[in-house]
């Protein structure tokens, strides 16, 4: 689903979030209620994913090619926007940033998968680097042969942990195996950057990092690398929370994301918020 939340309070600045592989727009519903009567939020599907997704530029290579579509969505709106990110969203947030840094208020990702910043790095990094490679190779022969549900089972698995898959109901085996090509293009866009992470180094827009303390290695590995690389980036750490905490536990992540944007929105001296109606 393509998630759009309005509010009456205009004055504020768009909340633009994208989401993670395998999901869609809707996983922001929670952040939408959380935030109505302060911020408008849309989350568009990205591309591969649901109806009226967001189409690829084929002139670009690697996360441009789904950022371009990502920064056409933000001009429509004709003001920087807030830009919120999970993992593959939170790697094409960083894109745009990169490329746009001018339509960026403020930017807040919960573990983007920069995985190519692991490649040319030390042991630990390249046996990381091998162990999220061989995922996405699996998934990719899986998906060239017409079976694609050994890879998806290894790639949630990984993700959520180990027997996440098997506890699935036969019917969301079906739905994830169906978007299992949309992950391995996901894959190809990430292991398609080349950057060097000094360019982070001329982002100035607030930045926060998000980290699950019980998220696989990789993730905690490449949030430190970035969150250090960004002048002035906040990294708050979440115990008790993995990778897919933005979905499975909103409320502890939400109320990060909040207080990140109401601050990059308004100064202390400036700080009414629309009330609430009482239930």
């Amino acid at each position: 689903m393509i998630l759009t939340h309005t509010t009456p309070d205009t004055r504020n600045a768009p909340v633009i979030a994208l989401h993670s592989s395998a999901s869609n727009g809707g996983q922001w519903a929670t952040l939408a209620n959380d935030l109505e009567g302060r911020f408008c939020i849309h989350a568009p599907n990205l591309p591969g994913y649901g109806k009226n997704s967001l189409t690829v530029d084929a002139s670009e290579t690697g996360l441009a090619s789904a950022a371009s579509a990502v920064i056409a969505e933000i001009l429509q709106h004709n003001r920087p926007v807030h830009l919120i990110g999970h993992s593959n969203g939170g790697a094409i947030a960083l894109k745009v940033a990169m490329l746009r840094p001018d339509l960026i208020k403020s930017l807040a990702l919960y573990e983007p998968c920069m995985f190519h910043l692991l490649r040319n790095g030390d042991q630990t990094d390249k046996d990381l680097f091998a162990e999220i490679t061989a995922i996405s190779d699996a998934l990719t022969a899986g998906c060239s042969v017409g079976d694609p549900e050994p890879g998806m089972r290894s790639f949630l698995d990984f993700w959520n942990g180990t027997g996440s898959w098997d506890r699935l109901p036969d019917n969301a085996k079906r739905k994830f195996s169906a978007i299992a090509a949309s992950v391995v293009s996901d894959f190809t866009r990430m292991f398609g950057e080349d950057w060097d992470i000094d360019q982070l180094k001329g982002l100035t827009m607030p930045t926060l990092f998000l980290m699950g303390m019980d998220s696989p290695q990789i993730a905690q590995r490449i949030t430190g690398l970035v969150c250090n690389a960004i002048p002035g980036a906040q990294l708050a750490l979440l115990p008790g929370l993995g990778h897919m905490a933005p979905v499975t536990d909103p409320k502890w992540v939400n109320l990060r994301l909040f207080d990140h944007i109401a601050k990059a929105e308004r100064s202390a001296t400036r700080c009414f918020w629309p009330l609430r109606t009482a239930a």
